[in-house]
């Protein structure tokens, strides 16, 4: 391990500051594109994932955001318990905002992992999951099979409700006892990298099967820390240790990871300085593209960017920082606000952005291009093949 953080260390020294280059997908397409401001927002909006407030079509901010998707002014939505009451309900909002444009189908996202973070739940009528501790330590899911079962009811659930993309899972090792926004929570699934690895592999083979996209978090390691990024600045230099990327090492190696979500976590391996999260560092891009390291060829994803630890940025520095970072999609909860127009404002940001120089636009059709490879695989039923 320490010889694999020695090649991450020198692959970041190198490609940190370089300049994005065009992505894998699309040649002709993307670079003929390129000039064309239609294009241009067309693929700007791919790399938005918000929530919206309301649950149905009659609510200001489901039809706003049926209307962006629709227009390609953001590339998918995120849901939660606000926006759910009931699987029938839940059904007819889905199927109303998928409704809004075929192609490129729209992220219809979710954070359902399990325990206590599983927005369809029992009490809006839906199954209910045990916590991935809990999956790591019953014996009766101590067989490949039974926990290939569970995660698959869990997969064809969220695929039955009109979702195709789970933000789970998480696959931080949980080795901080204090921590509690991973550990308290049971979030994990244990402090033993081959142990987390081969769970995560099977949810994420389970979610395959039924279509449904998911995303290994939160890069580079949230399970040592003693901070919730939820709240504020989290600081993981003194406690996080190589080991914590051992699952992604692993599983990008064998094409199991669709996204990677990138945490707000600072450590200097993963930095620009000046105490910048991973999230808003080309650091972590540096990182996680490293083919000599952990060699990821997926779509990177920030952790939402309302977040306590990123709170401090401006809107507009939030935004910039993190498409400069790297980071293909970027995600607004949008809980608070509860704003029906802002993921028009985000693709406004970006944009100006690009025009201005602040955000190379080789960095958005490096980005659009990741997302359509996913999307297409998606659309094509073939998640489990390489891209």
């Amino acid at each position: 391990m320490k010889a694999m953080l020695a090649r991450v260390l020198l692959a970041v020294a190198a490609l940190a500051l370089q300049a994005p280059s065009i992505g894998a997908y699309s040649g002709d397409a993307v670079a003929a594109e390129g000039k064309d401001q239609t294009a241009l927002d067309r693929m700007i909006g791919q790399m938005i994932l918000v929530g919206f407030p309301g649950r149905s079509e009659r609510d200001a901010g489901v039809a706003a955001a049926h209307k962006q998707i629709a227009e390609g002014t953001i590339g998918g939505l995120v849901l939660f318990p606000e926006n759910i009451s009931s699987p029938r309900q839940l059904n007819a909002l889905t199927s109303y905002l998928r409704a809004a444009t075929s192609n490129p189908v729209p992220f219809i996202a979710v954070d359902q992992e399990g325990g206590m973070v599983q927005r369809l739940a029992r009490h809006n009528g839906h199954a209910e999951f045990p916590a991935a501790r809990s999956v790591a330590a019953n014996p009766a899911f101590s067989s490949e099979a039974s926990v290939l079962a569970l995660y698959g009811d869990m997969a064809k659930e969220l695929a039955d409700a009109g979702f195709n993309l789970n933000l789970a899972p998480v696959v931080d090792l949980d080795r901080n006892p204090d921590n509690q926004v991973i550990g308290a929570r049971k979030r994990s699934f244990g402090g033993d990298p081959k142990r987390v690895t081969d769970l995560a592999r099977l949810f994420i083979r389970a979610h395959r099967e039924h279509n449904v996209a998911t995303a290994a978090k939160h890069f580079p390691g949230h399970g040592s820390s003693s901070a919730d990024s939820h709240m504020g600045f989290a600081d993981i230099d003194k406690t996080w240790r190589e080991t914590e990327l051992e699952p992604y090492r692993v599983l990008a190696a064998e094409d199991q990871l669709d996204i990677v979500m990138v945490g707000h976590l600072y450590h200097p391996t993963f930095s620009d300085g000046d105490k910048l999260p991973a999230s808003l560092s080309r650091r972590s891009r540096a990182a996680l593209r490293d083919p000599h390291g952990i060699g990821f060829k997926g779509v990177i994803m920030s952790d939402d960017l309302e977040m306590g630890a990123v709170a401090a940025y401006p809107l507009e520095e939030r935004i910039i920082k993190a498409v400069n970072a790297g980071m293909d999609v970027v995600v607004f909860s949008n809980v608070t606000a509860s704003d029906p127009e802002l993921g028009v404002k985000l693709h406004a940001i970006i944009k100006a952005a690009v025009v201005d120089g602040r955000i190379a636009q080789d960095r958005v059709e490096q980005a659009y291009g990741k997302v359509m490879q996913l999307k297409r695989r998606l659309m094509q039923s073939q998640l489990g093949e390489n891209g």
